[in-house]
C-alpha cells in the first residue's frame, strides 16, 4: 500500500510563520538542556554499572580466596587424622578418630556455609547500591522532562 502525502495546509504554514524566534530559541533550548541530561545519565549509569562490576569481581575474588584456604585447612586436617588413624591401636581407636573428625569436617562445612551466604548477601548490596541509585536519579530526572 502507497504512503499517502498529506497535503501542506495553508494553517500549518502560517502556524509556524506566526512562531517567532523567542519560541524557536525557547525549543532549541530544551532540547539541548534534554540531550545534554540524557548524556549525564548515560554517563552515570556506565560509572554505576562499572562501580556494581567492581563490587562483584572483588566479592568473587574474596570468596574464591576464602574457599581455597578453607579446602586446603580441610585437606591437610584430613591427611593428618588419617595418618592418626593408621597408627591407631585398633580398628575401634581408627573409627573413632574418623567418626570424630567427620562429626568436626560437618560443622566446619555448615559454619562456612552460612559465613558464605553473608558474604554473598554482603556482596549483592553492594553491587546494586549503585545501580539502585542511578535509577532513582534516572526516575527523576524523567520526572523532570515531564509537562
Amino acid at each position: 500500500m502507497a504512503a499517502t502525502k498529506k497535503p501542506v495546509n495553508g494553517n500549518d504554514f502560517d502556524a509556524f510563520a506566526a512562531m517567532n524566534p523567542e519560541v524557536m530559541k525557547e525549543g532549541y533550548d530544551r532540547v539541548a538542556k534534554g540531550v545534554s541530561a540524557l548524556a549525564e545519565i548515560q554517563k552515570g549509569s556506565l560509572e554505576a554499572l562499572m562501580a556494581s562490576a567492581g563490587a562483584c569481581a572483588k566479592g568473587v575474588e574474596k570468596a574464591a580466596s576464602e574457599q581455597t584456604a578453607f579446602i586446603k585447612e580441610t585437606y591437610d586436617e584430613g591427611a593428618a587424622i588419617a595418618k592418626e588413624a593408621s597408627t591407631a591401636g585398633s580398628v575401634q581407636e581408627a573409627i573413632e578418630i574418623q567418626s570424630e573428625f567427620a562429626r568436626e569436617v560437618f560443622e566446619k562445612n555448615i559454619s562456612f556455609a552460612s559465613k558464605l551466604a553473608d558474604h554473598w548477601t554482603s556482596v549483592a548490596k553492594e553491587a546494586s547500591d549503585p545501580l539502585s541509585k542511578q535509577y532513582g536519579e534516572f526516575v527523576e530526572a524523567v520526572q523532570s522532562f515531564r509537562p
